[in-house]
């Protein structure tokens, strides 16, 4: 496609505009405003939270065709940062209630399919052993088994299969686990946790590659000891994490760089809602609530997941594919380009070029999510697409907040910046530049990190660098003068 084919009206990449703020007549818009303000969340809570569910129980039944042809998933990762007190945990009742309702039919559905599947195993193998007996008579006779073995091995390869298992959201799983799930149960689930440590400690979050795979849709083959490989091909996987600033933080320093260059963040749609604690009055007055617009919600979600149920019995149908319309398909290739554009020096995305690459795809993922939600047919609109948009806009800014996607001198300036003021709070002006390579954070401690961080500080004037005879130096307070002797 050549751009620009028929330009939208107005600019796409917007910083943060959401038309969510508006008055809209959409289910998703009027739901998560109910959930926001019956739960008294910040808005940006029930709107991610209420995505990555609506995902979930999308991801495993269809795929999104995009505008270059290429096909991808529904499925999201998101993650929500919200400090403690924030209501995580209540709102992760609500949202999550549809999913585990039928979860809990479909567990007595399996308990009774095991039942029968108990009572055929013993029919099959009584039938098996009746073969054998009789194969054993007619060796014993000198008697020709060529017909008898043919019978016994076409009598093996009808032994009854073990039941599926029903299940499209964990929130404790090993790594372990939930691969057998997604090989041998379902090809679809989703690590949905309001305490993000769980999933930032456990070994699933720390096997990047696999993660980012099985993110983008990709085919992973898992060895293990003693058993035979599981092969994960067309699987699902969403995550939602919702977290506290201080773990993130945590996390961040612990593995974030690593996490970073792996590309895990790129696929991250990030929330920070502020805080609505000490706002949360209650009015003893105001009337009884009324959950219309959850309700009809919870009901479309319900059927979504219950179309999950197809994947037990034919784990390896064809998705179906969703495409949009030729508008769509033009705003979509725009916002492509004008987040291309970005990524050019002095652009919004110079420094986080992995972040912008997924933006337009997790943009055309949303799109589909809402599509189904909503419960339209045909082509996936403009409209459906721009609200999408206006989420990736929005998460957008969230994410360069959080992430800090400033060039790695930078982010060591500002740290070892801080470090400093340890110093300047103690009177401390002058600093022998090799006890600050031995003293520093540890991550400084590299030569080459050092010195570009320095560089920085002393551009930023933050710092002066000089020689007393031949040590190296540091004046951490330059402002004071030069006065060393």
């Amino acid at each position: 496609m050549i751009y620009p084919m028929k330009p939208h009206g107005q600019l796409l990449l917007t910083t943060g505009q959401l038309h969510l703020t508006e008055p809209a007549d959409s289910r998703f818009a009027k739901t998560v405003m109910e959930l926001s303000h019956h739960l008294q969340v910040p808005t940006g809570m029930p709107m991610y939270a209420l995505l990555s569910v609506i995902s979930t129980t999308c991801q495993g039944r269809y795929r999104i065709k995009l505008p270059t042809n290429q096909v991808r998933p529904l499925s999201l990762a998101i993650l929500i940062i919200v400090s403690s007190g924030g209501r995580k945990s209540t709102l992760l009742k609500h949202i999550l209630a549809p999913l585990l309702k039928v979860e809990r039919e479909e567990r007595q559905a399996y308990r009774q399919r095991l039942e029968e599947q108990e009572a055929k195993i013993a029919q099959w193998e009584a039938e098996r052993d009746g073969l054998l007996r009789f194969l054993k008579r007619q060796r014993s006779k000198g008697l020709s088994t060529d017909m008898d073995k043919n019978a016994l091995k076409l009598h093996d390869s009808g032994r009854p299969d073990r039941p599926r298992r029903f299940r499209l959201a964990f929130e404790d799983a090993t790594d372990a686990s939930l691969f057998t799930h997604l090989a041998h149960e379902m090809p679809s689930a989703s690590l949905i946790t309001a305490e993000g440590k769980t999933l930032f400690d456990s070994a699933m979050f720390k096997a990047f590659g696999k993660l980012n795979a099985l993110l983008s849709g990709d085919r992973i083959t898992v060895d293990r000891a003693n058993k035979a490989p599981l092969e994960l091909d067309e699987v699902s996987l969403g995550i939602l994490a919702m977290t506290q600033p201080g773990v993130l933080q945590a996390h961040l320093e612990k593995r974030g760089d690593e996490a970073r260059e792996a590309g895990l963040y790129a696929r991250l749609l990030v929330s920070q809602p502020e805080s609505l604690s000490g706002q949360r009055f209650l009015n003893p007055e105001a009337p009884a609530l009324t959950w219309d617009s959850w309700q009809e919600g919870k009901a479309r979600l319900e059927t979504l997941a219950r179309e999950n149920r197809q994947l037990l019995f034919a784990p390896e149908m064809e998705p179906t594919l969703l495409a949009f319309d030729d508008e769509a398909s033009q705003m979509w290739v725009q916002y492509y380009n004008e987040i291309e554009a970005e990524m050019q020096p002095g652009g919004r995305f110079e420094h986080s070029q992995d972040h912008a690459s997924k933006l337009a795809e997790i943009a055309a993922r949303t799109a589909g999510s809402l599509h189904l939600f909503e419960g339209e047919e045909g082509f996936i609109r403009s409209k459906t697409l721009l609200q999408a948009i206006d989420l990736c806009n929005w998460s957008s800014t969230h994410f360069h907040s959080v992430f800090q996607p400033l060039p790695q001198a930078c982010r060591d300036a500002e740290q070892l910046n801080t470090w400093f003021q340890d110093h300047r709070n103690r009177g401390i002006q002058f600093l022998r530049r090799t006890s600050v390579r031995q003293c520093c954070p540890s991550a400084l401690r590299n030569r080459d990190r050092l010195l570009a961080a320095i560089e920085e500080l002393q551009m930023s004037g933050h710092v002066l660098q000089f020689m007393d005879r031949k040590t190296a130096m540091l004046n951490i307070m330059p402002e004071r003068g030069q006065n060393y002797y």
